[in-house]
């Protein structure tokens, strides 16, 4: 039975300086892509902000937000989420309210935050490194994050918290960790993703091949940190690229090179490839 999707991580794993698809790695998708293997990108990335490179490639579907949304790309439907519900969301906020931090929450695609607060972030809140985080994303402006949770009915596909000091994760943490129904992970150091509990990135997988018609076994995922681990798990083939983090190379069947050296394009001609 060979492998007739390929679902794989971006940051990290497949591009490389935030948007660039090394070539390679494009080589590699391409010829996947021609031998009939649906390109699946899984990101914690919402859906605007998918790199332009990796859009360029044959992929109709996408999963986002760490598995809180899976779109068809081609027409902009959502074949499945798992969102945060708007309770949660609104006791989510007002423990993040106790904190000077940035935060958006992710909903139908794009990124909402208060404007106010992207001003501070890219005025000293955060490093000058994690301003491309901020600057190319296009916002859902908001005067009051708190107020529009409780007017609007928004939920959530996913809430982001792009730079925590490490006493700001241990309290945030431990106090939403208390609220239940809640699934944290990080896809890189000083960072928190909060979504629903049963958001993630092998769920989702699984439930679009369940949606395609494929087995598990059809299924091959790439992937490098914590928020993959459940991807890697959950796909019939896996692979962890050198730089990935301990659990992620323990969740995955194989291992390959360094997500800067090709790691991706090794995977699929190894393990892909027919």
């Amino acid at each position: 039975m060979g492998i007739k999707l390929l679902a794989f991580d971006l940051d990290g794993t497949t591009i490389v300086e935030h948007w660039r698809l090394p070539e390679e790695n494009r080589r590699a998708l391409l010829a996947a892509a021609e031998q009939g293997v649906l390109l699946v990108p899984a990101t914690g990335r919402m859906r605007s902000f998918l790199p332009k490179e990796i859009l360029a490639l044959p992929v109709r579907y996408a999963i986002t937000s760490n598995g809180g949304a899976v779109y068809d790309l081609s027409t902009g439907q959502v074949l499945f989420e798992e969102l945060i519900p708007n309770a949660l969301a609104q006791q989510v906020h007002r423990v993040l309210s106790d904190y000077d931090i940035y935060m958006e929450y992710y909903t139908r695609g794009r990124a909402v935050t208060q404007k106010p607060l992207r001003d501070r972030a890219l005025s000293g809140m955060l490093p000058e490194s994690k301003h491309w985080l901020v600057e190319q994303k296009d916002y859902i402006y908001t005067e009051d994050i708190g107020e529009l949770l409780a007017a609007s009915g928004l939920c959530p596909e996913k809430i982001n918290l792009p730079c925590l000091d490490a006493e700001q994760q241990r309290e945030i943490r431990l106090r939403l960790e208390a609220l239940g129904g809640l699934g944290l992970t990080s896809s890189i150091p000083d960072n928190m993703e909060i979504n629903a509990r049963k958001a993630h990135k092998g769920g989702a997988l699984l439930a679009l091949a369940d949606r395609l018609g494929l087995e598990r076994e059809e299924l091959f995922a790439v992937g490098d940190n914590g928020n993959d681990v459940t991807m890697l798990e959950a796909a019939g083939g896996s692979a962890a690229v050198a730089n990935g983090t301990a659990e992620a190379r323990a969740a995955a069947r194989y291992q390959t090179g360094a997500h800067n050296e090709g790691g991706l394009a090794q995977a699929v001609e190894r393990y892909v490839l027919r």
